[in-house]
């Protein structure tokens, strides 16, 4: 009897070891994520956009570990910037089909790290900002609802998680921008974002500075993210500059800081902060001739720095923009900065010729593009002063902008109700930015006054400029009635993206409005 009870014994005990060895082979036949020191490397190499190497990493890691699922993110995050940066509408049709494959291998894999969620879940990111470039609207509001779920259910379950939280506050972000005719789409599916608490969860990432090597890893990204929706979206524009400045502290050695994502945020964020010369500079950063993939677009903004300084030497940047760029945006507007020179140089006729190649040459998806062909359209010859007046603005040389409106005559270069509209404008633009507050807001009242039945963008912007100013100084009831009157009036110019801002201000501004 007791010989049969230690026999079963033995079989009860053989039996566990059996499956539990199959239950390890199982689990370690199974697809993981494992952020290897190749993977690391990689996924730097990547956002220097130096995809070969990266590709010569990941296939080392495929070889040392077959199960590794990181690979497989990694190969989408190539993808992903190769179609947001080269914007070729072939190449989005050769790719797409990888999106699903990459999904499936995920879907196999085990959902036991915080890293499996999050490493989906930026997937399903990386494919829906794709997909609204590429004007797949449904399928993008999908792609993000199925990513706001992941992130979401992480965050639940692995709260410390911080690079999860960046991925979450990258999409509330893009959930909050969907324009106003898109916004349906996002309330039926159920997705919700907010500008703010979409920053916040980013900063957690971009101002880390612990040591986790992972979260390090990503802090590049998330700074790239931060600062760009600063300066654009938010009161922000020397705050950008001091996030930049912190991420220089934090990575004192660092190459990112000379990566061409990185130079391109760093040379918009002086842009908008008029620091056109240190823009100049960090975009004379790029390696000659770069080893990695094009990012086309560097040239135009170059050319634009240049031509903001009034240097005709800007019309060779836009040539080869034109030359070699095989995307869709911006090509419009490259040819009406030729179109530009042209008429800085007295040109009439090459700048009427130019601007016959940007009414036919290139999409229509940016507003710069679609101001080209209105401008185009419209037959009308811009004035030399207020162009040159304008350029200069942009570059921030402010002085030298107001000498140009002061010291020529004002009957031969203003000759429209347009041109009065922004000789105003102008004026109150470059007495926001000097300090003169006051008479600022004359000038942007006369501006509202005299232009908010143009089609010209001028009062609607000005009307968002004083919102700022009282902003400023705490007169958020005046801050408010300049945003809603930004809105309320409807130029044909760039009033996508000055009503989202005036938004985006009045939801800033809300806390501190009275109850009602």
């Amino acid at each position: 009897m007791l010989a049969e009870k230690n026999t079963s014994k033995a079989l009860w005990i053989r039996t566990i070891l059996i499956f539990g060895a199959f239950f390890i082979f199982v689990q370690e036949g199974l697809p993981q994520c494992n952020f290897s020191e190749n993977c690391r490397k990689a996924y730097s190499e990547i956002f220097a956009l130096r995809f070969g190497e990266a590709r010569s990493l990941i296939a080392a890691e495929r070889q040392s570990d077959p199960h590794n699922l990181v690979p497989v993110y990694l190969d989408n995050y190539m993808d992903f910037l190769r179609l947001f940066i080269g914007e070729e509408q072939a190449l989005f049709e050769k790719l797409k089909p990888g999106r699903g494959m990459r999904i499936r291998q995920f879907e196999q894999g085990l959902n036991d790290s915080p890293y499996y969620a999050f490493l989906l879940g930026e997937i399903y990111l990386q494919w829906a900002v794709v997909r609204l470039k590429f004007g797949e609207y449904t399928g993008a509001a999908l792609d993000m609802r199925r990513a706001q779920a992941l992130f979401s259910s992480n965050k639940t379950r692995y709260p410390s998680f911080l690079v999860n939280r960046m991925g979450l506050g990258v999409l509330q972000v893009l959930v909050s921008l969907v324009p106003d005719n898109y916004k349906w789409m996002t309330g039926v599916i159920g997705l919700e974002g907010s500008l703010e608490q979409g920053m916040n969860e980013i900063r957690l990432v971009a101002e880390y500075d612990g040591g986790d090597r992972i979260t390090g890893m990503y802090r590049p990204q998330a700074t790239f993210f931060m600062a760009f929706l600063g300066v654009n979206l938010q009161m922000e524009r020397k705050g950008a500059i001091r996030l930049l400045e912190r991420f220089r502290e934090l990575e004192p050695g660092d190459q990112t800081w000379s990566s061409p994502l990185m130079i391109y945020v760093r040379a918009v964020v002086m842009m908008k902060n008029g620091m056109n010369d240190q823009a100049l500079a960090a975009l004379q950063e790029r390696k000659s001739p770069h080893t990695g993939f094009p990012f086309l677009y560097l040239d135009y903004l170059e050319g634009t720095a240049r031509l903001n300084k009034l240097d005709t030497g800007a019309r060779e940047y836009f040539r080869c923009y034109i030359r070699d760029f095989r995307g869709m945006n911006y090509l419009r507007a490259a040819y009406q900065r030729l179109a530009w020179i042209s008429l800085l140089e007295g040109d009439t006729a090459g700048y009427r010729e130019l601007m016959t190649m940007a009414s036919v040459g290139g999409a229509l998806l940016v507003e710069e593009d679609r101001q080209a062909k209105n401008d185009a359209g419209s037959g009308l010859i811009p004035s030399p002063l207020l162009l040159r007046a304008r350029l200069l603005f942009d570059g921030g040389y402010y002085d030298l902008t107001m000498k140009e409106l002061l010291n020529n005559p004002l009957k031969s270069s203003v000759k429209t109700k347009r041109d009065l509209v922004e000789y105003t404008y102008r004026l109150g633009r470059i007495c926001q930015e000097t300090g003169k507050d006051t008479r600022a807001l004359e000038y942007f009242r006369l501006t509202v006054e005299r232009g908010r039945s143009e089609p010209c963008y001028f009062a609607s912007n000005a009307a968002y400029q004083a919102g700022l100013l009282y902003e400023k100084a705490g007169a958020y009831a005046r801050a408010d009635s300049a945003y809603r009157l930004c809105l309320s009036i409807k130029p044909s110019e760039y009033r996508m993206s000055i009503h989202q801002k005036a938004r985006v201000a009045l939801e800033r501004i809300r806390p501190f409005q009275p109850k009602t």
